[in-house]
């Protein structure tokens, strides 16, 4: 599967003043997608989706400064700027859903389950249901191209700079609603091409630091502090594989697998414990000595339900890096070549052909740590 069946280049997608409607976050990357867009001649108005609508510890509204920093840009940019308000979607389809998560003692991934059920689901139907633009063009800052194999259906690549590519948080959303995006920054690269586009462009997000934060922590607060806020704090003993208790936990959310433990007066010579499980029924983790610990690994894992971008599952042939052992109905079965460090249940499981994001699913278990808790 490659994209010598079509076209990756955006420009050639949409035609010289079609409307595209462009998502802005206040950053330098969304601030680039729309100047990309309106030097090309498209009739360009910006989106910002309001989110979260709680204040930082300092009284100061994370999103209201960002707004104001996607209005100077569009000032600049001279095209118009709405702002929609997903507070309440967003809190039902995503943070409800990542606080069962976590309270399961997993770890969910907010910002899948965000484009996949608010940017490019909610929000594209609050678009054409205020603005009445049903199909127009969405664009976001997004490293990640899309390649059209039929008139409403397209693959998701990734992006060209490997470094920042972000087709793994796009591999939940649907061809049909891809098929309506473009990705201006697809075929760039950070550090050569969009900061120095800002800077030529004198956009005033153009020296602006990126934003690592969770939306709805914020960059400055401890992760574990704020769900805490949320959910119920059940402290539980920490143990080593042999059943040792080691050490406590303030509650299952508080660490994730591959995670230092923090354990204080308790050390080793081949230095610091790492959690490697968890087990909500007993309340309680699992920590190994070392980083390099093979506890630590997983060779194998199951996940579902899945999500196929093109709506249904590709084959799998025995060239493929990944190798599939059983595809039961929605769920999967998958043994790595190589073990993999820190897998946690919750997170996603994204499968790839080449370039080609084929889907993803949240991972339900990994075998080998599961064999060790038994021992």
């Amino acid at each position: 599967m490659s994209g010598r069946a079509g076209t990756t280049n955006w420009q050639a997608q949409i035609k010289p003043g079609d409307k595209v409607y462009v998502g802005m976050s206040g950053g330098v990357d969304s601030s680039v997608a729309a100047y990309l867009l309106k030097s090309h001649g498209y009739d360009v108005e910006a989106i910002f989706m309001r989110n979260w609508d709680t204040r930082d510890e300092r009284g100061e509204c994370p999103s209201a400064r960002d707004y104001h920093d996607v209005q100077r840009v569009c000032a600049q940019l001279d095209i118009k700027c709405y702002q929609i308000d997903l507070v309440k979607q967003y809190w039902n389809n995503v943070f409800s859903t990542c606080l069962d998560v976590f309270a399961a003692g997993q770890t969910p991934n907010p910002d899948i389950l965000c484009n996949s059920q608010i940017k490019f689901g909610v929000l594209l139907d609050e678009i054409d249901r205020r603005l009445c633009t049903r199909g127009a063009w969405f664009a976001t800052g997004h490293y990640a191209r899309t390649v059209k194999t039929h008139p409403d259906q397209v693959n998701l690549l990734r992006g060209v700079d490997r470094r920042k590519d972000q087709s793994y948080y796009l591999s939940g959303v649907s061809s049909r609603r891809l098929s309506r995006a473009v990705f201006p920054l697809g075929s760039l690269i950070k550090s050569q091409h969009v900061r120095q586009i800002a800077r030529d462009a004198r956009l005033v997000t153009a020296e602006k630091e990126e934003s690592m934060g969770i939306c709805f922590v914020g960059e400055r607060r401890r992760f574990d502090k704020f769900l805490a806020e949320y959910l119920p704090q059940r402290e539980g003993d920490v143990l080593a594989s042999n059943g040792r208790v080691i050490g406590r936990h303030r509650g299952l959310f508080t660490k994730t697998i591959g995670q230092a433990a923090s354990i204080p007066g308790v050390s080793g010579m081949n230095g610091k414990w790492y959690i490697y499980a968890k087990d909500p029924v007993k309340n309680c983790m699992y920590a190994a000595l070392g980083r390099d610990n093979s506890l630590l690994f997983s060779n194998n894992i199951t996940a579902g339900p899945a999500h196929w971008i093109a709506g249904t599952a590709p084959e799998f042939g025995p060239d493929n890096r990944l190798e599939l052992d059983a595809q039961v109905r929605d769920y999967i079965s998958v043994r790595f070549q190589d073990a993999q460090f820190g897998i946690a249940s919750g997170q996603y499981l994204t499968l790839y052909q080449g370039d080609v994001c084929l889907g993803s699913a949240p991972i339900c278990s990994t075998t080998d740590t599961a064999r060790a808790i038994d021992e």
